[in-house]
């Protein structure tokens, strides 16, 4: 269970860093860039706007927020809102995250109103991006056996920054998949409706808003992988982004991560390289799937070479806060 802990963290990670040099994308252009995306790689600086300046393996404002949100959990044994705030409030004056151009529209309003001492769920109903499901990974593994818990805290942790009933189920949805992956004993099926009946808790809550249902879209996710079986896994991606789509919409991403994650069997040294050669949000849809994944098959399952690292171009040690957020 432990190693199940350590993989969704550092799948993340790795998901999120693998897919850095490929963010906002094309599958074309990716394909003409970089080819098959399936290890780090640094990005090519005249084609990655975002992101040329980085180095291989190195993770991006997706893993810094989770591990705030872990510093949570393990400081005050769930989550806190005005703990949470206070800590996204420093990190963006310290890491000056407003000059950057890696942070999403919903999170830059939320971090402006922090800064600004304004109060952020004034505007974050209006949400419609990934922001919160990327970073609530930690929320699955403290709360791997209680999945009412579990929703609880993930739809809470949403609400300061990304507070749409669409977020806040993208939110739930991750959260919950990672829970069951860390518990073990699911079919891959069976994680998907976890992730399905946490989006439908979801939304139930946060501000209404004109956006396609992230729970109907988990289900779609699965359907076209079951009728396309067999077809191979290039042609699925092909259908997953055609229909579903694989930008920062969170009624995109979630959906789409979940399902390259049903069609990889939950194979973490599959599925986050197929997360992240979908392109588009491609970081945040392969820390997404990495988190699923790596909770689903475990650290073991992962190669050496990729937690080694990403650990150590960022200086994380993945496997302490596991134990932390399992005690």
């Amino acid at each position: 269970m432990l190693d199940r802990a350590y993989g969704a963290l550092v799948g993340g990670a790795i998901g999120d860093a693998m897919g850095m040099p490929a963010s906002f994308f094309t599958r074309e252009k990716m394909k003409k860039t970089y080819g098959y995306i399936n290890d780090f790689i640094t990005p090519e600086a005249n084609e990655q706007t975002y992101h040329g300046g980085m180095q291989a393996g190195e993770i991006t404002d997706d893993t810094m927020e989770s591990i705030i949100i872990s510093n949570i959990l393990i400081n005050y044994g769930g989550f806190k809102k005005e703990a949470f705030n206070e800590a996204m409030k420093n990190w963006a004056i310290e890491q000056k995250m407003l000059e950057t151009t890696v942070i999403g529209p919903s999170t830059r309003r939320y971090l402006t109103a922090l800064v600004e001492e304004r109060n952020p769920e004034e505007a974050s109903g209006q949400s419609s991006t990934n922001g919160s499901a990327m970073r609530v990974a930690p929320i699955g593994v403290k709360y791997w056996n209680d999945f009412h818990g579990c929703v609880r805290a993930a739809a809470d942790s949403s609400l300061p920054s990304h507070g749409s009933r669409p977020c806040v189920a993208g939110a739930c949805a991750v959260a919950a998949a990672v829970a069951a992956g860390v518990h073990g004993g699911y079919t891959t099926g069976e994680v998907m409706n976890n992730a399905y009946k946490a989006a439908v808790y979801g939304e139930t809550i946060g501000s209404d808003i004109t956006a396609p249902m992230v729970s109907k879209r988990i289900l779609l996710a699965k359907r076209i992988v079951d009728e396309n079986k067999g077809k191979g896994i290039s042609f699925i991606l092909d259908e997953l982004v055609g229909i579903i789509g694989a930008s920062m919409f969170v009624y995109e991403s979630v959906p789409l991560a979940l399902g390259v994650f049903y069609a990889t069997d939950g194979n973490a040294e599959k599925g986050i390289p197929a997360a992240v050669n979908c392109g588009d949000d491609a970081d945040t849809n392969g820390a997404i799937c990495g988190n699923i994944c790596g909770a689903y098959s475990g650290g073991m399952a992962i190669p050496e070479s990729w937690k080694q690292r990403v650990q150590k171009v960022s200086n994380l040690n993945f496997m302490d806060t596991a134990k932390q957020l399992m005690k």
